[in-house]
C-alpha cells in the first residue's frame, strides 16, 4: 500500500470516470477530480490523500495498479457516556476501485485490509493537535458484506424521499421560508455545533460513547466545491440557493443542502437533491417536539428543495437518517421512508477500546466520504 504519482492518480481517474464520472465527458471528470484535491480546505494541505495497491518491487509509473482508494481528514466529536466531549481525528474512505481487468482476484481486500491498520494513525500529528485517530469510515455500495467482513460495521442508513416539485415552490413564495444563500451557512453551522456540542455532553446513562463529525463550513464548503464544478460544467451557472429556514431564533428549522449529478443532465432520476444536514432546534435542545407544527415547517423546508431539485434535473430529494420524530413529520407532508440496503451503507471500524457500544450522531449526508 503506497500513493501514487501524479500520473498513476491521472491514471486511475481515466478508468473510473466509466463508472463515476457519466455525468460529464472523460476530460472533465478528469479536471473535477484534480480541482477537489485543492478546491476547499477538508481536502487542501494534505486533507485528502490518495492510496494504491501495487507490486513494491516494481518502480512507479511502471507498475500496475491492482486497487485504489482515498482517504478524507475529518475533525470528529467523541463524548464519553458521562458527557466528557473531546475531539479526535477520523478519516472518511472513499473511492475505492479496481481497474476491471484486476477484478476478482483479492486486490480490493488486500487493500482493505492494510488501509484499515493504516489509517489507526494517518495524520493524528497533523491535525490541529488532535492526537487520537477514533475511527475511518466510509459508504458502501455494494452491501454490508464486503466491507462489514473487513471490519468496518454497518450503521443506520435509511432515508426519506421526495419526488422533485413543480418550479413555483423553488421561488421561496412559501410563507416565511427564508432561502439560505452561501452567506448564511457559516453562522449557522456555529450554532449547529454548538447545540451538538451541548447534546453529547449530557450523560445518558446508557453505556454508550457518543461520535458525531462536526456539521462544520468547512464540510459544507467541500460538498459545494464538487457540486459548483458540475454544475457549471453542465448549466452553464452554480446555484444560489443552498437551502431554506423557517421559524423564530430558538424554534427554527432549517435544511442545507446539494445537488448530486450521478446520471446525465438529462436523466433526472440519476440525479438527486440530498439534504446535507437537517436541524430542529428545539429537538437538538432537548425539548419537545410538536409533531404537527414540526410537520408545517418542513413542509415549508421541503417545498423550496423540491422545487430546487426540479429546477436543477434531480428528481427526487433524499434526508438522511432523520430522527423518529423527524422522520414521522417528514411522512405527514409526503416523504416516503427508504432502508437502503445496497448502497450508501455508513459503515465504521472503531478504532477505541474493543466491545465499546457505538452511536453515531448526525449521521447525515454531510458527513459522507
Amino acid at each position: 500500500l503506497t500513493h501514487p504519482t501524479p500520473s498513476e492518480r491521472r491514471h486511475t481517474w481515466l478508468k473510473s470516470s466509466t463508472d463515476w464520472g457519466v455525468a460529464l465527458s472523460t476530460a472533465t471528470y478528469i479536471e473535477r477530480e484534480t480541482h477537489l484535491c485543492s478546491a476547499s480546505t477538508l481536502a487542501a494541505s494534505g486533507g485528502i490523500t490518495h492510496w494504491i495497491l501495487v507490486d513494491s518491487s516494481l518502480p512507479a509509473d511502471a507498475r500496475p495498479v491492482l486497487a485504489t482508494a482515498e482517504s478524507l481528514r475529518k475533525r470528529t466529536l467523541v463524548a464519553s457516556p458521562e458527557g466528557k466531549v473531546h475531539e479526535g481525528v477520523s478519516h472518511g474512505i472513499g473511492s475505492v476501485f479496481c481497474y476491471p481487468e484486476y477484478r476478482g482476484h483479492g486486490y480490493a481486500s488486500r487493500m482493505m485490509t492494510e488501509l484499515g491498520e493504516v489509517l489507526k494513525g494517518w495524520q493524528a500529528e497533523e491535525s490541529r493537535d488532535q492526537k487520537e485517530v477514533v475511527f475511518s469510515k466510509l459508504y458502501s455500495d455494494i452491501g454490508r458484506g464486503f466491507y462489514g467482513r473487513h471490519g468496518w460495521m454497518p450503521f443506520p442508513s435509511g432515508h426519506v424521499e421526495f419526488a422533485a416539485g413543480e418550479a413555483e415552490a423553488q421561488s421561496g413564495k412559501l410563507g416565511g421560508v427564508k432561502l439560505l444563500k452561501t452567506s448564511d451557512l457559516k453562522e449557522l453551522c456555529e450554532v449547529d455545533e454548538g447545540m451538538l456540542r451541548a447534546l453529547m455532553e449530557k450523560p445518558r446513562g446508557d453505556g454508550k460513547t457518543r461520535v458525531a463529525i462536526p456539521p462544520d463550513a468547512e464540510h459544507f464548503a467541500w460538498h459545494r466545491a464538487r457540486e459548483e464544478f458540475v454544475t457549471q460544467a453542465l448549466f452553464g451557472r452554480v446555484p444560489e440557493v443552498r437551502g431554506a429556514l423557517v421559524g423564530e431564533v430558538g424554534s427554527r428549522v432549517w435544511a442545507v443542502w446539494t445537488r448530486g449529478f450521478y446520471g446525465k443532465k438529462d436523466d433526472a432520476s440519476k440525479n438527486t437533491l440530498y439534504i446535507l444536514r437537517l436541524v430542529v432546534e428545539d429537538e437538538m435542545k432537548g425539548g419537545k417536539v410538536d409533531e404537527e407544527v414540526l410537520a408545517k415547517q418542513l413542509a415549508g423546508v421541503v417545498g423550496v428543495a423540491r422545487g430546487e431539485a426540479r429546477e436543477w434535473g434531480c428528481g427526487r430529494v433524499e434526508v438522511w437518517n432523520p430522527s423518529a420524530s423527524v422522520s414521522g413529520a417528514l411522512e405527514k407532508v409526503g416523504g416516503t421512508r427508504v432502508e437502503r440496503e445496497k448502497e450508501g451503507i455508513a459503515s465504521v471500524m472503531w478504532y477505541g477500546k474493543e466491545g465499546e457500544d457505538i452511536e453515531w450522531l448526525a449521521n447525515e449526508k454531510y458527513a459522507w466520504c
